[in-house]
């Protein structure tokens, strides 16, 4: 039978629930309907602390003073610690007649129905939202509802008590009858009853380090494969950017489904800057996917504390982070990448006979790309002019070229102006027999000014991060499931957020949690614009290392190389 993909979105709009987060909404306080005798012989309520209930609050119901409480629950140290959420605290029972005492033996019956409200979860609800809007906490929903986790489903149907305090007392009533029935109890339990955060965190400890720790070499434990995949995505959605990167994930997401790899998607839109989202979720991912922007890259690896697998996914800037932070993927190949490729594309290519120049404009600043060149053992001349001199260099250029074997030209420059000078003056000389090769970084292709017949021309092999070919089967397919799910057509970021999704998910469904550990010893895998081949950044992350070539012929096709 075809598993079922599962699709789970958690999209955080920021002035919404920024807004809701700075209001204070004081919890009503209901009389508990349960009654008990302490050490002392005297009759109390026994009562169940809500979120946002305070000892002024609770003492007004019951008509009862502060200090009464206070005597009363010696052992909680309540004037100096206060109050915690859902212990259990009791109050004094203001009557002078004898009260008969509820006794753990004497068991609650079963709630109706009618004693819930009925809840449909929406795509945006995060459980502690539902547990705001109720004023609940979050464990009555979860033992309401018999969750063992916090993590709910779109259109997930839940049950919330409509009086918790009575709720918890019978679920106390009916866990007591499974014990020896006492004749009293005793004013206070011998441990503090713990905040429900430090509770769960007590209970599922060892399942937490092993998620913590999850990676052999770098996080620790390993674990098989994945059947569903957690992804926190983190974009700026008011972004179109974003918007048309989660158009092409949310495809993957689910072609991935009818493939039988289910996925939890967790989207929080960053605008601006902000981050809504906590350390706990993103270490309970699989991955977390974004922001875009390096500075915003930075805030989530602080808040994860290297606890999170982080995936960037769009900015190339971005891989200077790598080298500092073990848990972050650099997912677009980097301009040192691109530039590497140059050389060694040039280095593979040239035969005996042939001249290396690398072209640069003279303005007295080295580049990156200059300085990488002359630190390898590529053998080459410099060429250097400024753009004023114009057509004027055309014969001095050509006095540095042979005519007796080929001319491979490496531009070294990410000026429009001047990379437009260089490519019509090498037209020009091609013209005259020439024999010519342009090697180029992928910004040349975004150049305007440049005639797409001048690239041709002068045979650009370029290396790229990114490139579609419209050719492909695969992409052809693409384009027409995309038309017909959005009505549009998709762009450069829509290609990637399919990429990386498809990737990732099925690269984490595959290996498990040990998923980045391995990711060096994957083998080059193509996506539909770019490929993905991660190597390790010295004692850092991993980056890609997989650049596309593109070779523009004479006939005006553009042929993919590798």
């Amino acid at each position: 039978m075809r598993r079922l993909w599962i699709l789970t979105v958690t999209l955080c709009l920021l002035p919404v629930f920024g807004m809701q987060a700075q209001e204070y909404t004081q919890t009503p306080v209901t009389i508990s309907k349960e009654k008990v005798r302490g050490s002392d012989g005297n009759v109390y309520y026994s009562h169940v602390v809500l979120d946002k209930q305070t000892l002024f609050s609770i003492s007004k119901a019951y008509g009862v003073t502060i200090e009464e409480i206070y005597d009363a629950n010696p052992a909680a140290n309540l004037r100096t610690e206060g109050l915690k959420k859902n212990a259990i605290i009791l109050i004094p029972v203001q009557s002078s007649a004898p009260q008969a005492v509820t006794t753990p033996a004497a068991a609650a019956p079963q709630m109706d129905k009618d004693e819930f409200i009925s809840h449909t979860v929406r795509w945006y609800e995060e459980i502690n939202d539902i547990a705001a809007k109720y004023g609940v906490s979050v464990e009555v929903i979860m033992q309401a509802n018999d969750l063992t986790s916090k993590k709910l489903k779109n259109r997930q149907k839940i049950r919330i008590p409509k009086d918790p305090v009575a709720f918890l007392a019978k679920i106390h009533a009916n866990a007591a009858q499974t014990e020896e029935p006492l004749a009293e109890v005793p004013a206070e339990p011998e441990t503090p009853v713990a905040e429900p955060e430090q509770q769960q965190q007590e209970e599922v400890q060892p399942e937490e380090q092993s998620r913590r720790w999850r990676f052999p070499s770098i996080f620790g434990n390993t674990s098989s494969r994945k059947s569903s995949v957690s992804t926190v995505l983190l974009l700026p959605m008011k972004n179109g950017t974003s918007m048309d990167f989660y158009s092409g994930f949310l495809m993957a997401v689910k072609e991935m489904g009818e493939k039988g790899i289910g996925s939890e998607l967790n989207v929080y839109d960053v605008s601006g800057g902000a981050l809504p989202v906590t350390a706990s979720r993103l270490e309970d991912a699989d991955v977390v996917i974004g922001p875009i922007a390096p500075a915003d890259l930075t805030k989530v690896l602080n808040l994860a504390d290297g606890h999170a697998a982080i995936v960037s996914p769009l900015d190339q800037k971005a891989a200077s982070l790598v080298v500092e932070h073990r848990n972050l993927v650099q997912a677009p190949a980097s301009l040192a990448a691109q530039f590497s490729d140059v050389i060694r594309w040039v280095r593979e290519d040239r035969q005996a006979g042939d001249k290396v120049v690398v072209i640069s404009e003279r303005n007295g600043v080295r580049s990156e790309f200059y300085g990488m060149i002359e630190a390898s053992d590529l053998e080459f001349i410099p060429f250097s002019y400024s753009i004023l001199q114009g057509r004027g260099i055309t014969s001095s250029l050509g006095g540095t070229l042979t005519r007796n074997g080929v001319n491979r030209i490496i531009l070294d420059s990410e000026s429009e102006a001047f990379v437009t000078d260089v490519v019509r003056n090498l037209s020009l000389l091609i013209h005259n027999r020439y024999p010519i090769v342009v090697y180029s970084p992928s910004k040349v292709r975004s150049f305007d000014t440049i005639d797409v017949e001048y690239l041709h021309n002068v045979n650009l092999h370029v290396s790229m991060s990114y490139f579609i070919d419209y050719d492909s089967p695969k992409v052809r397919d693409f384009l027409l499931a995309y038309r017909g799910l959005y009505g549009t057509e998709p762009n450069q970021f829509a290609f990637q957020g399919y990429d990386l999704a498809s990737y990732f998910i099925q690269t984490i469904a595959e290996f498990g949690d040990s998923w980045i550990d391995k990711l060096d010893r994957i083998s080059r895998k193509e996506g539909l614009q770019a490929d993905f081949q991660f190597v390790e950044a010295g004692h850092g992350g991993l980056v890609n290392h997989s650049i596309r070539r593109a070779v523009y012929n004479p006939d005006f096709s553009i042929k993919i190389v590798r």
